[in-house]
């Protein structure tokens, strides 16, 4: 055998040898991610924090302060006119806010076109306050996408976060819970 064709036996051999690796690797991962989520990757408890300040100007041109609310329970949606999960979970917020009012339902129109933000919460009934953030709010609250819903207790304090579409149901165990605290 020629040592040239011992180069390629030997390199040919050591490309099998990082594919069978790399099928093997990715073959845990999957089984992995099936069977959920182990104990290092679980996501640490919420820790209440004081909810930050928010003074703007909401889609209707009022002018907005969430100090005003202060004593108040209350639930902080961030969403937008453009995004798909916000528009579909903003009846069941409605629904929420209509039969309980002494939970405050407010808005942050986050990062979206302030003519279409109005017209989309008048269509779909959203009659809360909603105000308009261009970026400072979103950051200063740390969300990572829309839609995210913030619960705030009556002390200003942030007790928990909730990430993605929220439904009527699941506002109401939350709050519940909330208030068990």
């Amino acid at each position: 055998m020629s040592r040239r064709s011992l180069i390629v036996i030997v390199a040919l051999v050591g490309i099998g040898a990082v594919a069978l690796f790399v099928g093997v690797r990715g073959m845990a991962d999957a089984t992995k991610a099936e069977t959920g989520p182990t104990e290092s990757s679980l996501i640490p408890a919420f820790t209440p924090t004081k909810a930050p300040a928010i003074t703007g100007e909401t889609i209707t041109g009022e002018p907005f302060d969430l100090a005003d609310y202060a004593g108040k329970p209350i639930i902080l949606n961030f969403w937008a006119s453009w995004c798909g999960p916000c528009r579909r979970e903003i009846p069941a917020i409605a629904a929420f806010a209509k039969s309980h009012p002494e939970i405050q339902v407010l808005g942050v129109d986050y990062q979206d076109d302030v003519a279409d933000a109005a017209a989309f919460a008048k269509t779909i009934g959203a009659t809360w306050p909603s105000v308009v953030d261009d970026g400072p709010i979103g950051s200063s609250y740390k969300v990572p996408g829309l839609p995210t819903t913030f619960l705030i207790n009556s002390e200003g304090q942030i007790v928990e976060r909730i990430l993605g579409e929220v439904t009527e149901p699941m506002l109401d165990a939350r709050i519940k819970a909330m208030n068990e605290q």
